[in-house]
């Protein structure tokens, strides 16, 4: 009866926390934007993932995640954001990359994973998925970065147990993402180890008003952790 009642909890928390407050996804400029300090924009950066790519939580398009990491790159930046709020590693693979053809990006930002972990895609079909996504983007000498799993055990808008799931959930589709930048010579960016402590203590400060997404302060420390992991400008 344990189990039972225990799946049934789950099940209840799920179902309350997808009636809380739903976000608009702030307006980004399609296809392209510049971004990043003044004069002549050489690097094209394509975003590629979910809605923290997609900017959901922050303010407007300069508060949005893209835009912050442009913004610390130091450099002029061309900026395509293909992401999408609700997206899995299979919809990246299914529409986003697809969306790349005949794009020749210098840094492409991979932010998938998610929503991976709360809806249980096995680990098998995540890894299949997003190496496919890997190895369909084009070529070339282009940096690949990828954004690990958030902290998915800090956000108040899930309830425990099921905070404690997700956050479980969050760390194995990590440690897979951090396994497939090694394997392809991917750069990683460690948002969890980088930010989770800080959005856990101060989840005012951090969260939007989902209380689920980053708001633009949020967002403004993931883009110091991503933006330490690019390269410098071929």
């Amino acid at each position: 009866m344990v189990p039972v009642a225990g799946v049934a909890l789950l099940g209840v928390e799920v179902f309350l926390a997808q009636q809380g407050r739903h976000l608009a996804t702030p307006p980004l400029p399609s296809p392209e934007v510049l971004a990043g300090p003044p004069g002549p924009a050489d690097t094209l950066a394509v975003w590629l993932g979910d809605s923290t790519a997609a900017g959901v939580g922050a303010s407007g398009a300069a508060g949005a995640l893209p835009r912050q990491v442009a913004d610390q790159l130091a450099r002029p930046v061309r900026l395509t954001v293909l992401a999408r709020s609700g997206a899995r590693v299979a919809d990246v693979l299914r529409t986003q990359v697809p969306a790349m053809a005949g794009m020749k990006p210098n840094i492409v930002f991979i932010s998938v994973g998610a929503n991976d972990a709360t809806h249980l895609t096995s680990r098998a079909h995540f890894r299949r998925d997003y190496a496919r996504v890997l190895a369909g983007l084009p070529t070339g000498d282009g940096q690949v970065v990828l954004l690990g799993v958030p902290d998915l055990g800090a956000p108040p808008r899930l309830a425990q147990p099921l905070r404690a799931l997700a956050g479980w959930r969050g760390r194995a589709l990590d440690a897979d993402v951090r396994a497939l930048a090694v394997r392809t010579h991917a750069r990683y960016a460690d948002i969890a180890r980088r930010t989770g402590p800080a959005f856990r203590r101060h989840p005012g400060v951090y969260f939007a008003a989902d209380r689920y997404h980053p708001d633009d302060a949020g967002y403004r420390l993931w883009a110091a952790a991503v933006a330490a992991s690019v390269g410098p400008a071929h």
